[in-house]
Order: structure tokens, then C-alpha cells, then sequence
């Protein structure tokens, strides 16, 4: 997965941070089952000599990492180059990075505040804070999205890249104007399952903005960091950041190669930038009830709200608080938020049974982990906070045994099938993403056996109804409505569910029926060699215009859509590009199977006025008939993932 496309999916979800540490972490990892003590100079001694050595191996040219313990910071640190051109350090106390998506905990502060003021009730409409033109269509009558699903990421909003960045500040939409011209549809009922969503939290920001009156960002700076005395914090633009924060550069897969500034339109979502110790005094407030030398932010009910387990497939499997998310890796319960820029990767992690806080920041995306090169997840940024727990955060309480009843086959064979992810687009290119984020479920004789699309396989074993575990403690837990399985959730991934799919929409089959077609439609390309070769030998033929109106068309249709298959295939070779036209929303990806959906609906016509006109031999006009078909249903299948600029079917 390329740095942009990344960004591009989550805008710092700290999904992928979860997945690395659930994956990398089993029991095993735990070197002994004391840890270490998180004194100043132990966390010293190991950063110092565990993180450059990290940031060498994935050629990262800087970091930065703040750990609390025990009710105050124990170290602050800078690693490597804020800019390598110029060779400057790192400074950590001065420095600011982007923050990208860990910027939804400081929206939830502010939503929090004004629940805990009684201006905002957590569970009402939202349209009762919004202003007349962003308010949401009633897409399920009875069914409001509230500031509780906007937190939690279950309003069920579909995922929609376009709008989400901007080239310039001057090209910079207001929240409001963002909210209303890149509204998604709401494709899920609210509650129904989790779906991150950028949009959500910014609609979220804009209630801030609405309901105190006073622009969001200046909201945080006056309600939220001041009070918490982050001085050198804030939700500025890049170049903004650049002049008054001192904020670093960033990097690309290596410190030769920079990365352009990211203007971010959803703010609140993702637009925070801070220095490593201003992110300590943050956690230490969470950690001490939404307090800090005196100054109380929230409520220590408004905290725990905040920490909570407030949605996800099941209690026991990893899900979403108030602007946090909880981690799964293998010790006592931790909590925390992701965040992922082009160049810019970060996460904090708290764990309040340890009174225990970990934040870090890198400026580069740097390339994989060298010991485990296939795994796309692990990155430096990952490495040095699973080490970091690994060292410092006890193994937690073990998981009883229990003995469950046994399954029989039938009753597993109900959770059979191909789940897809929530998180996917319905009416632009981001329904690509379905197609290539699915879990298939098969029965065992002794549990079930799961098929990642990019995670690979799992066993799993039944511990209670509907919910299963590894031999690693990873749980899995499915989703009933009506008594009907109709998802699933996995605790390494708890910013989405995966949504049980109809067997007419399962990618595998559309990649089969695309496949089929494309063969059937290559079989067009020996029609002009034969109008030439006829044409060479005088053999012209007396065929009406529109016999020669059918041909053409339909080998126009398949042309296209061969052609487009060709682009596809080198275009995925470059996935910073691709991932630049996918949230661009680029015509170059939708205008092709557009002209060859017109094609082929004049080639197919044409077949009906071939049979009925008895036009050219019966082979022949199979043969054009199947073309014509075949490019209908390669564009049927672009059609559902977004890549034409027809309305998407087979939804």
C-alpha cells in the first residue's frame, strides 16, 4: 500500500498501526512477564538506542516520541533530521508535526465539553446544530445520525475521497462548504455498523463551530490545547505551521524524495499539528480524569466516555470510544488514535491500568520492515511503539479458558461467505475498495477458517455465540440483525466491519465475469484485420451501413475496454499515482468505460437489428452478439466499483 493511497483511505486510521501490533505481537513477544519500569532513565536508554537504529532501517529521516508515566513526563526526544537538504536536527522541544488524523481526540474534547455544558445532547439529531444547507437528508426515516454515531464512526456514511485535500490554502474550502458540496450518502442505518469516516468527525467539528460561534480552530486553541498549556499546538495549514510552529519536512519512501504540502479540508478531522511534549500533557489529562495542573478540560465521566467501548461487532472485540479506538495489542486494555499523511505518520497510545502513555511521530513514510518486507502494515513509526510496549506495559490479564458447547458444522456453515468492508465508496472510485478489502468465511470441523484479502488466513475457534478467538487472542465477532448473520468484526481492524455480501456481489465473481469478458471481447480485434485484408482483395462486400455501424461500435466498446484493462495493470505499478487519481477523483479513470458503456449499448442494440435483419452469417452474428454482451458486463462490473460515471449498480 503506497504512502498517498493510505492517506487516501484513512486519513490516519489507526487501523493499520492495530493490525501491525495484533500481527507482530502474539504472547510470544512478551520477553518476560515483568516489564520494565518506565523510569526516565530506562525509557532513555531504550529509545536512545532502539529508535535511530528503526529509523535507519526503514530510511525514515526523523522522529520524534514522548512517554507519561505515573502522572508525568518521563522523556522527551528528537531523533534524526527535521530537514535533510539542510541537515537540520530534529528539536523536540520546538518542532511540531502534523498530527493527521490523531486530530479527531481533540474534536471529541470539544464536542464533549459542550455535551458536559448542555448545549449539545450527544444523542440527537445533528441536524438540529447544523446550519439549513448541511443538514443531512432523511435517508432512514426514524433513524437520525446523532454525535454519538459521528464519534464513533457508525452514522454509516459511505467513504468518499474527492474534496478531502486541496493544493493550495487559497483552494481550502470552509467546513461548511466542505460538508455540502462532498456530502456522501448515507448507505448504512445509523448504529448498523462501524465505518471510519473523515466526514463524519469534520460534520462533527462543525457543530463546535456552530454551536459556540466561534471558528473551530480558534474553539481548540481557547477550550482545549490553551488550557492544557499546549502551547506550540493548534489546527493550522501547512505553510502556516511551516511559519509559526516550526514544523519539519516531509519525506517520501526515502529522505531523498519530499512530499508536497497536504492542504486538508477536513480539518477537524485531520489538520492538528503539536510537539512530542505537548501531546504528553495531553495524555496525562486523559490519564487523570481530564485534568492537568489544575486545569480540568473534561469531566472524569466525560473521560471515561471518551475510553470507553462505546461500538464495534462486540464487547470483546476491539472498538471505538469518543475520538479514540482501542488497541489490541497483547497486554493490559490501551487506547489511543492513528494518524497517516503523505509523509507523516503518528500514533498515541495510553494505557490507564499502567498509568502509562506513549506518543510518536516520524517525518518520512520510509520503506517496510526489513526482517518482514511483505508486510505493508509494519512500518517505523509501528516498530517503536510495539517495542516500546513489548518493554514497558505488563502482559495483562490472560483470557480464561472456558469451556463453550460445542458447534455443529450447520451452525457454523450460517457464517459462510464473502464479507466486504464497510468502509467503500457507492457512487465514486472509492467503491474500488471493496474490491480489494474482503474476508471470506469457511467452516471447519473445529471452527472457522478466514481468508484476508491482504492480511492472509486465521483459524479460529468458537469461545461464545456468534464470537471467536486465534490461539493468539485475537477475536472475531459476527453481526446479527433480525437473526440474520449480516457482518463481522475483527479486533485488529476496529475502525470497520465487514458487510456479508449476496453472491450476485461478491468481487471474486465480478473479477471472474470481468476476466470472461475481456476474453470474449479480444476476439473483436480480428475484425479490422479482416476489413483490411478484405479491403486489400477487393472483397468489400455489400453489408448495410448498419452492419458496419454494429462492427465498429462494438469493437470500439472493446478496444476501450481492453485498453483500459492495459492502463489498469501499469497504473498499478505506480500506486502513488493511482492513488492520486482515485482521490482526485480523475476523469482519466472514469471517462474510458463511460465511452465504452455508450458503445456497447448502440453495439447491443445493433445485435437485436442484426437477427432481426438477418445481417451477415448466423456464426457472425453470435459472435457479435457476445462482444456486445461481454462489453456490457465488463462495464456493468467498472460500474460498481466506480469507474464510470454511471449511476453504480449491483449495490
Amino acid at each position: 500500500m503506497s504512502p498517498r493511497t493510505r492517506s487516501v483511505l484513512s486519513l490516519g486510521a489507526s487501523a493499520a498501526l492495530t493490525v501491525g501490533l495484533a500481527l507482530a505481537a502474539g504472547p510470544a513477544a512478551w520477553a518476560a512477564d515483568s516489564p520494565a519500569e518506565p523510569t526516565p532513565e530506562n525509557v532513555r536508554e531504550f529509545l536512545d538506542g532502539r529508535v535511530p537504529e528503526i529509523l535507519e532501517e526503514h530510511d525514515v529521516p526523523g522522529a520524534v516520541v514522548s512517554v507519561v508515566a505515573d502522572g508525568e513526563e518521563v522523556f522527551a526526544g528528537g531523533y534524526g533530521l527535521a530537514d535533510v537538504a539542510s541537515a537540520t536536527p530534529v528539536d523536540v522541544a520546538n518542532d511540531s508535526f502534523p498530527l493527521a488524523s490523531i486530530s479527531k481526540s481533540f474534536t471529541a474534547v470539544a464536542v464533549l465539553q459542550l455535551a458536559e455544558q448542555g448545549r449539545v445532547d450527544l444523542h440527537a439529531d445533528v441536524n438540529e446544530y447544523l446550519p439549513e444547507k448541511a443538514r443531512l437528508p432523511d435517508t432512514h426515516p426514524g433513524r437520525p445520525v446523532t454525535l454519538h454515531h459521528l464519534l464513533t464512526h457508525t452514522a454509516g456514511f459511505e467513504e468518499a475521497v474527492t474534496g478531502m485535500f486541496a493544493r493550495s490554502r487559497a483552494e481550502t474550502l470552509s467546513l461548511t462548504d466542505y460538508v455540502v458540496e462532498h456530502r456522501p450518502e448515507r448507505v448504512y442505518e445509523p448504529g448498523k455498523f462501524v465505518a471510519y469516516s473523515n466526514y463524519g468527525t469534520t460534520l462533527a467539528g462543525l457543530v463546535v463551530q456552530e454551536v459556540s460561534g466561534v471558528p473551530f480552530a480558534e474553539y481548540a486553541d481557547e477550550n482545549v490545547f490553551g488550557p492544557l498549556g499546549m502551547d506550540r499546538s493548534g489546527f493550522l495549514h501547512p505553510d502556516e505551521a511551516a511559519e509559526t510552529l516550526n514544523a519539519p519536512t516531509l519525506y517520501g519512501t526515502s529522505p531523498d524524495v519530499e512530499v508536497a504540502d497536504m492542504y486538508v479540508n477536513q480539518s477537524p478531522a485531520g489538520g492538528a499539528y503539536a510537539t512530542a511534549s505537548d501531546m504528553a500533557r495531553y495524555m496525562l489529562a486523559l490519564l487523570d480524569g481530564g485534568e492537568l495542573d489544575g486545569t480540568r478540560v473534561l469531566s472524569a465521566e466525560s473521560v471515561a466516555e471518551m475510553t470507553a467501548h462505546q461500538a464495534g461487532a462486540h464487547g470483546k472485540v476491539g472498538g471505538s470510544g469518543y475520538g479514540t479506538w482501542e488497541d489490541s495489542f497483547p497486554g493490559p486494555r490501551s487506547v489511543g488514535h492513528g494518524g497517516d499523511l503523505d509523509g507523516a505518520h503518528t500514533h498515541y497510545l495510553i494505557v490507564p491500568e499502567e498509568d502509562l502513555g506513549v506518543f510518536v511521530a516520524v517525518n518520512g513514510d520510509g520503506g517496510p520492515d526489513p526482517e518482514e518486507p511483505e508486510n505493508i502494515l509494519s512500518d517505523a513509526r509501528h516498530r517503536i511503539v510495539e517495542e516500546f510496549l513489548t518493554e514497558f506495559a505488563g502482559p495483562g490479564e490472560q483470557e480464561s479458558g472456558a469451556e463453550v458447547p460445542a458447534a455443529s458444522r450447520a451452525d457454523l456453515e450460517r457464517y459462510e461467505g464473502v464479507y466486504t468492508t464497510t468502509r467503500t465508496g457507492r457512487g465514486d472510485l472509492s467503491a474500488l475498495f471493496s474490491a480489494f478489502d474482503t474476508v471470506t468465511v469457511e467452516a471447519t470441523a473445529d471452527g472457522l477458517h478466514t481468508a484476508h484479502s491482504v492480511l492472509g488466513e486465521f483459524h479460529w475457534t468458537r469461545v461464545g455465540p456468534g464470537l471467536f478467538r486465534t490461539e493468539e487472542g485475537d477475536h472475531l465477532a459476527f453481526i446479527e440483525r433480525d437473526g440474520e448473520v449480516v457482518g463481522l468484526g475483527l479486533d485488529f481492524l476496529p475502525s470497520q466491519n465487514y458487510e456479508r455480501m449476496p453472491w450476485y456481489n461478491e468481487p471474486v465473481l465480478h473479477l471472474a465475469a470481468a476476466g470472461a469478458a475481456l476474453l470474449v471481447m479480444s476476439t473483436a480485434l480480428a475484425w479490422p484485420v479482416a476489413a483490411v485484408v478484405r479491403r486489400v482483395r477487393g472483397r468489400t462486400g455489400s453489408a448495410p451501413t448498419a452492419a458496419r455501424v454494429a462492427r465498429w461500435t462494438a469493437a470500439l466498446a472493446a478496444a476501450v475496454c481492453l485498453g483500459f484493462t492495459a492502463v489498469a495493470m501499469i497504473l498499478a505499478s505506480d500506486q502513488d499515482l493511482l492513488g492520486t487519481l482515485v482521490m482526485e477523483g480523475s476523469p482519466l479513470l472514469t471517462a474510458p468505460l463511460t465511452v465504452a458503456a455508450a458503445a456497447a449499448a448502440v453495439a447491443l442494440g445493433c445485435a437485436v437489428w442484426a437477427w432481426a435483419g438477418r445481417w451477415w452469417g448466423v456464426a457472425a452474428r453470435v459472435h457479435h452478439t457476445l462482444v456486445a454482451l461481454a462489453a456490457v458486463v465488463f462495464v456493468a462490473v467498472g460500474t460498481r466499483y466506480g469507474l464510470t460515471l454511471l449511476p453504480v449498480v449491483l449495490a
